[in-house]
């Protein structure tokens, strides 16, 4: 389409005007709608002739700013055109690298194992498996919280004390 609007008015380069007119000579659907869009050129510059009336783009640009202000696109489509223009662009650009400097820099350096000096740690460490590192301590806790659970309680044998485990 955009090279049918400009080969109607003139302006396509001629690089491109030789595939165009051989699409032409095998599309009329094409065909048809260049017809219809050389039309609307030879009309529109036969309307310039004659000028505009004082005041007429003054006039026009003050509804088109009252009609847009009016219109309230969606926050998605504001936010892809604000980001897409060049003021803001670098703008983008600059934050996704600073993100993505300080995200490579965080998982790069991970956490910092320390190494142990002990012989005997050093040696269990090879035979303690990685499920029981992570489930040996949350046994404990859960010991420690039933303890204090159970300490609580009244003596089930009604002799007045305390039950101790």
């Amino acid at each position: 389409m955009e090279r049918l609007v400009e080969g109607a008015t003139g302006v396509i380069p001629p690089s491109d005007r030789v595939p165009v007119l051989e699409h032409l000579a095998a599309c009329p659907k094409c065909r048809h709608e260049a017809a219809a869009l050389e039309d609307t050129v030879a009309h529109l510059r036969t309307a310039g002739e004659f000028g505009t009336p004082p005041g007429f783009w003054a006039e026009f640009m003050g509804t088109l700013d009252r009609r847009l202000a009016e219109e309230r696109l969606p926050l998605l489509v504001r936010m892809r055109r604000a980001l897409a223009t060049p003021r803001y662009a670098w703008g983008t650009a600059v934050a996704t690298l600073v993100t993505v400097l300080a995200l490579s820099t965080a998982i790069w350096q991970g956490p910092q194992q320390t190494t142990e000096t002990d012989p005997l740690a050093s040696s269990a460490r090879g035979l303690v498996t990685e499920s029981m590192a992570t489930t040996l301590p949350s046994l404990g806790e859960m010991i420690d919280v039933w303890r204090a659970g159970l300490s609580a309680l009244p003596d089930p044998f009604g002799n007045g004390a305390e039950y101790r485990p």
